[in-house]
């Protein structure tokens, strides 16, 4: 093969797809609905944070064991999805490396979700817990806004689409769909 051929190969290889028409320019993280209709997610408003081990972890310079539980008020989000398997639109300063969904555990008036740092790894940067990690596909587009969405389909409950930490994430719920 010659050098040309090589790295038009190489280009062709790497270009990333047109962005998607009709996203909002703002920054954020949106959902389209079937009518075309562009829906933003919200940062879930924190009712409280709890963190156990903190003066172990401290007095260790961090070889113990932290972790934290934030509690999100209200028992739904305000974004209810009907599609087991949607698709995110995420568009400003959050990175597509860290993008994560993780369930959150439901209670009657608040959701919530536990981090720990010894559960922290390069894959799962927040430290959630396996079990409440679904695995994603991300897709970035040639202006760098990127899609997310997850490998499989997911159970009607409540959701946190996370960037890293559960301090940079947006809520959703997944309802049964309609009939």
């Amino acid at each position: 093969m010659s050098v040309l051929a090589f790295l038009l190969y190489s280009m062709l290889q790497t270009a990333k797809p047109a962005p998607v028409q009709g996203m909002p320019a703002a920054a954020g993280a949106y959902y389209r609905q079937d009518d075309a209709k562009w829906v933003k997610l919200e940062s879930p408003a924190t009712a409280k944070s709890k963190t156990k081990g903190m003066g172990m972890f401290i007095e260790t310079a961090g070889l113990s064991n932290l972790d934290m539980t934030t509690v999100y008020q209200g028992a739904h989000a305000s974004v209810q999805i009907s599609n087991s398997r949607p698709t995110f639109y995420v568009r400003g300063t959050v990175s597509p490396k860290d993008a994560a969904i993780v369930q959150l555990a439901q209670k009657k008036d608040s959701r919530s979700v536990q981090t720990s740092s010894a559960a922290a790894t390069v894959d799962n940067k927040g430290g959630f817990k396996k079990g409440e990690l679904r695995k994603v596909i991300v897709t970035v587009y040639s202006d760098n806004s990127f899609s997310v969405m997850p490998e499989g389909e997911l159970k009607s409950g409540e959701y946190l689409l996370a960037f890293g930490n559960s301090d940079t994430g947006f809520d959703f719920s997944i309802s049964a769909a309609k009939k």
